[in-house]
């Protein structure tokens, strides 16, 4: 077998893909003028001009412009019905009660930061204004106005809690609550 010989043809470029894709079969057009014979288009010559009216929209291309979706903004709600959308049934004592524990959790509700906090630990008498459920665990609750920092012996807060009562503007008062429980009871 001999080798190709190259010498005498001159360079080619790559070949082209192996797997090329199959192309459409290409027909000349030719203008057909109206003129020539075996046309079917009309001859200029005789034919009579067509009216020409203005072009009337039809129904269905008349586009129909809605008018923009206006959505209510829902209403900015209070720190104050945040916590009261966080009690079911609740029940105001009418004149508040007294109530007693020896050792139970005094708890807020952070309306901003949708959080459960507790403040401190009540030993003692403490006054209470509403009972009501707790929504999210479904615990019987006790509501208990709270003077910040002076109330109930709770006189030295965390300062990050401070912060978060004024953040959440209470200042002087704020509504908070005791778990019901077999150590909480009236006096």
């Amino acid at each position: 077998m001999e080798a190709l010989q190259n010498e005498d043809r001159p360079a080619q470029a790559p070949p082209a893909a192996s797997l090329a894709l199959p192309q459409p079969f290409a027909t000349a057009e030719v203008p057909v003028a109206p003129t020539t014979v075996g046309s079917m288009a009309p001859d200029p010559a005789t034919v009579a001009p067509t009216p020409t009216t203005p072009a009337v929209p039809s129904a269905t291309s008349v586009a129909v412009v809605a008018p923009p979706l206006v959505i209510a903004p829902t209403p900015e709600r209070s720190n104050e019905q945040k916590w009261r959308d966080q009690q079911v049934d609740r029940q105001v004592l009418a004149p508040p009660h007294l109530y007693t524990t020896r050792n139970a959790e005094l708890r807020w509700y952070d309306p901003l930061n949708q959080q459960h906090l507790v403040l401190g630990r009540l030993s003692g008498d403490f006054l209470v204004q509403a009972t009501f459920v707790l929504r999210d665990p479904g615990l019987p609750a006790l509501e208990v106005p709270y003077r910040i920092n002076v109330s109930y012996g709770l006189t030295a807060l965390s300062p990050a809690h401070v912060e978060r009562l004024k953040a959440a503007g209470y200042v002087d008062w704020v509504e908070t609550y005791v778990l019901a429980s077999p150590d909480v009871y009236p006096r």
